[in-house]
């Protein structure tokens, strides 16, 4: 991004009411050609998006404000306070209570989701929930078996929590957690990136 649309953006997370063409030039020292073809860009990008219009003395003027996906491109503290939380909870908790907890953790966050594996085959959920962790920002394939009449497992080439694991590997349990409660059945960390691995692999144990 430009440092030019990086400025409006800055000015836009100052004033979270919005602001107007003629405020941004005055913000930026901008002609009114150039903010308007900036802001042009950054709203096709969904950055930002035109709100209600402000009432002036004259007729009424447009007011840009921040998306969602514009306030997120702002840097974020979530693996300090993500590490900050794991460790407190090791301390008060100790490894193994820590373990449990995260496992429990995943079962718990699998159910709002059981609903999308409703009336499908095994292998069927298992795509599904390829799908699923796509969506959260892994990079999960299917694979195959390693066996006649075993189900396909999952690999993962990326972990969304991989440097937390580092020094937090009870971490890893809430993948474990959270893919038995979609599957329903045991799974197998087969490998661990954190384990000198290059792919997270699972496997999901017959029913018995």
């Amino acid at each position: 991004m430009s440092d030019t649309r990086q400025k409006l953006l800055n000015e836009l997370l100052q004033h979270k009411t919005g602001m107007t063409v003629d405020e941004f030039i005055g913000a930026t020292g901008l002609s009114r050609t150039a903010v308007n073809q900036h802001l042009a860009v950054l709203e096709r990008a969904n950055l930002i998006s035109k709100a209600a219009a402000r009432k002036t003395a004259g007729r009424p003027v447009q007011v840009y404000v921040l998306t969602e996906h514009g306030t997120n491109q702002f840097p974020k503290q979530y693996s300090w306070f993500s590490a900050m939380l794991v460790s407190t909870l090791r301390e008060e908790m100790g490894p193994e209570r820590l373990d449990n907890y995260m496992f429990n953790l995943g079962m718990k966050t699998s159910a709002a989701l059981i609903p999308r594996l409703v009336g499908k085959t095994r292998v069927e959920r298992i795509s599904e929930i390829v799908r699923i962790m796509n969506e959260v920002g892994f990079r999960a394939m299917e694979i195959d078996s390693g066996g006649i009449g075993k189900l396909p497992r999952v690999e993962c080439t990326n972990c969304v929590y991989h440097d937390l694991t580092k020094d937090y590997p009870e971490v890893c349990r809430f993948d474990i957690g959270f893919l038995s409660g979609l599957m329903g059945t045991e799974v197998e960390h087969q490998t661990c990136m954190q384990r000198g691995s290059d792919t997270c692999r699972f496997r999901f144990k017959p029913l018995v």
